[in-house]
Formats: C-alpha cells, sequence, structure tokens
C-alpha cells in the first residue's frame, strides 16, 4: 500500500507541482528568476526519479528481483504514456547476464530523466530507445522535440554525468541527426573489456 500511495499520490502531486512551475516560467521576465525556476523543477524531476527507486525497492521485498530487462519495460510503460508520448524499445546484448546492479540501477535513472525531459522540456511526442550490452552497457534514447538547450544547467542531467563517471563511463547530449534530442548513456562493464581482449 505504501508503494501504491508514493505512486499515485506522492509522485502526481510532484509532477503536476512541476508542469505548473514550467508553464509560469514564459511568464518571467527576469532571467535570473527564470533560472531559479527552471532548477526547482529539475530538482523535482530528480526527486521523482528517486521516489520510484524507493518504490521499486518497497515492492522487492518478499519479491525475487525482477530482472533488468523487465526493469526496463516497466520505466518505458510508467513514464511514456502519462506523458503523452510513445516510445519504441531495442535491447541488444546479454542484458541480464553479469550486470552489475548498481551499475544498472544508474542505467535505468539514465533512461527515467531521458523521458521525463523529452517530454516536459523538448515537448516530445515520441522516442526511440536503445540499450545495448557488451563490453560497455549503452544507453542511448532519441526523441522528436524540440531540444534541449543550456544543458550545464541542469541538475539532473549532471546527476546522470556523475553516475556514469563513478564507473569510468561518459555521457553525451546534443541534437539528433533528424532534430530533437539524442542522450547517450555509457559505462564499461567490469571484465568485459579485458574479456572481450583475451579472445582477440
Amino acid at each position: 500500500r505504501i508503494a501504491r500511495d508514493l505512486h499515485d499520490l506522492v509522485i502526481q502531486r510532484l509532477y503536476a507541482s512541476g508542469m505548473k512551475l514550467q508553464g509560469t516560467m514564459p511568464m518571467i521576465d527576469r532571467p535570473a528568476a527564470e533560472e531559479r525556476v527552471s532548477s526547482v523543477v529539475d530538482d523535482l524531476d530528480v526527486t521523482i526519479n528517486d521516489i520510484r527507486q524507493a518504490i521499486f525497492a518497497l515492492q522487492a521485498r518478499g519479491k525475487a528481483a525482477p530482472a533488468l530487462r523487465d526493469k526496463v519495460m516497466d520505466v518505458i510503460e510508467e513514464m511514456a504514456e502519462p506523458m503523452g508520448m510513445t516510445a519504441s524499445l531495442r535491447l541488444t546484448g546479454q542484458l541480464d547476464h553479469q550486470i552489475p546492479g548498481n551499475i544498472g540501477e544508474d542505467m535505468l535513472h539514465a533512461l527515467r530523466e531521458a523521458l521525463s525531459n523529452a517530454a516536459r522540456h523538448g515537448k516530445a511526442t515520441s522516442a526511440e530507445v536503445n540499450i545495448g550490452a557488451g563490453n560497455e552497457l549503452s544507453l542511448l534514447v532519441r526523441d522528436n522535440g524540440s531540444g534541449i538547450t543550456d544543458t550545464s544547467r541542469r541538475s539532473g542531467l549532471a546527476n546522470l554525468a556523475q553516475r556514469a563517471e563513478h564507473w569510468a563511463g561518459t555521457l553525451t547530449v546534443g541534437p539528433g541527426d533528424n532534430g530533437g534530442t539524442e542522450l547517450h548513456w555509457r559505462v564499461p562493464l567490469p571484465g568485459r573489456a579485458s574479456a572481450g581482449a583475451a579472445g582477440r
């Protein structure tokens, strides 16, 4: 029940508050004030993602931990439709084998942030999600939105970059080849690169 209330009540109220704040930004004529409101919206996004992770932890108690592949599909189903966006998914490689749990959770956090940014900031109506596991775990999200500007000021993206750097990985965000935004989060997988080199 706690997990359900967090999802149905707390997250929805935070999401509505973020949308209201974002709707007031065109009425703000002071750049400093607009930047502060934008920062609050980004902080709300991070808080929502943190609550979602807590919900997953509560739901997992007493149950077998769901596979990473299932978690990915749950995140897309949970976020895309409520935001009025369709999302396609392509998975390659052994996503459910030998991927440390913490790396997988950080990738899921990046996926949530990418979809949230696409819908809220880019006004996207569709997104392509590509996740691959080989020598590295790679998340690539492309959307058809208006694009994201001033990415360095978004605390959510800064958090994703820090999570990638913690695993010696990288985050790149920029315009897509056909418009919209392209977010690429990638980290090396322990033992995969050395194993691949040994096999050559």
